[in-house]
């Protein structure tokens, strides 16, 4: 029987139908609901028990979550992938959910700010025991594996800003032999793979090269089944959720990705070798540069050599505040992987909380720049760093 309902009703209730089976939309659409039906109870129990397929609450999963979640791990090469709200929700919730009181986490001095002080702000309140290397140090790296109650080693495949590649083999290794939980921020390196050394967890900020417009956050972390259903009561608990509508430009984002890092890669070829040769430049360092320490091993292992660029000056008494807010196309600001290119002072954003002597291990001084090189005409980008360096 069909009921008349009044207006406040129908407004509340409106009709809507599936699409026919044999009809779907070209783009997967976004699932903007928080709550979804289940007609038999019965079935809404098995979803709960992880029985069965479906969806009763986005925080718990959406369809269009899971749409991203499926490509990004195909991308990186795993079996399953989880979305979050950010990349550091990423690292974050991942610790919290594989970490305990007595539990021991070995992270280094070039990772990712928000991640040392997570590690060294959060964790260690909660019992955590928290061990920071140098990537260098690697008689380190073996001794602390080797500690009973090691449970994890966070580490990235580049690191930011100085663009060191972490010993992978000797870290894979070790890891393997002691049964320590392998944790890698593959943000820098995009979704590269690294079939030589399967780690547990791939950890990305969706925000930088994945979204690559600049304008949404997400995070995500890949990996077995297995392992990260470990994490599934966290993310459920702590509630940092990626917003359908943000996964859903996230996926628009990664339709253009390869284009975009292609040229990203290539520009900042072009702008590295122009930096090498100016006279105001002390050091560049780029994995595509043959100067880079590692060049050999970048050009063996990797797909590109990225779009970041470090440099120091040679005039450390230059006022480098100036220095970075002289361009028109350079915007100084943080973040990374987007398609215009950005400027920063490396001492300021990315090592302030170090001691002078780890400033000086990491090789960052006041004059250091960091840039992030967008997908702008090269031509346009070098007459832009004529001026910021004269």
């Amino acid at each position: 029987m069909t009921r008349e309902y009044s207006p406040e009703t129908l407004c509340n209730h409106p009709k809507f139908d599936p699409l026919p089976t044999d009809n779907h939309p070209l783009t997967p659409p976004i699932y903007q609901s928080v709550k979804f039906v289940m007609d038999d109870f019965n079935e809404l129990k098995k979803v709960f028990r992880g029985e069965r397929e479906g969806y009763f609450y986005s925080r718990a999963s959406n369809p269009t979550l899971v749409v991203l979640e499926r490509l990004l791990a195909q991308l990186q090469g795993t079996e399953a992938g989880r979305t979050m709200a950010s990349g550091v929700a990423a690292v974050t919730n991942t610790l919290l959910a594989l970490l305990q009181s007595g539990d021991r986490l070995i992270y280094f001095l070039e990772s990712y700010g928000p991640s040392r002080a997570f590690a060294e702000g959060t964790l260690k309140k909660y019992g955590v025991i928290v061990v920071k290397l140098s990537l260098d140090d690697l008689e380190g790296i073996k001794r602390e594996m080797a500690v009973p109650g090691t449970k994890a080693v966070l580490f990235e495949s580049v690191t930011n800003p100085q663009l060191k590649v972490a010993p992978l083999d000797l870290i894979h290794a070790e890891a393997k032999k002691h049964g320590v939980i392998t944790l890698l921020d593959n943000t820098f390196a995009g979704f590269q793979s690294w079939q030589k050394w399967p780690f547990d967890l791939y950890i990305h900020s969706l925000t930088k090269y994945a979204s690559g417009h600049g304008d949404v956050m997400g995070g995500a972390v890949l990996g077995s089944e297995k392992l990260l259903k470990q994490l599934d009561k966290t993310l459920l608990n702590l509630g940092a959720t990626l917003d359908p509508h943000a996964a859903y430009l996230i996926q628009r984002g990664l339709k253009t990705y390869h284009l975009r890092r292609r040229a990203q890669c290539e520009n900042s070829q072009i702008l590295a070798e122009w930096l090498e040769g100016h006279e105001a430049v002390e050091k560049v360092v780029y994995p595509g540069l043959k100067s880079h320490p590692q060049h050999a091993w970048f050009a063996e292992n990797f797909d590109d050599f990225g779009s970041i660029i470090f440099l120091r000056l040679k005039d450390k008494k230059k006022n480098i505040e100036d220095v970075v807010t002289k361009g028109e196309l350079f915007m100084m600001t943080g973040s990374l992987g987007s398609t215009e290119s950005l400027i920063t002072p490396a001492l300021f954003f990315y090592a302030s909380d170090l001691t002078p002597a780890e400033r000086e291990q990491a090789g960052i001084d006041a004059s250091s720049i960091r840039l992030s090189i967008g997908i702008e005409n090269s031509k346009d980008l070098l007459l832009d760093m004529k001026q910021i360096l004269a």
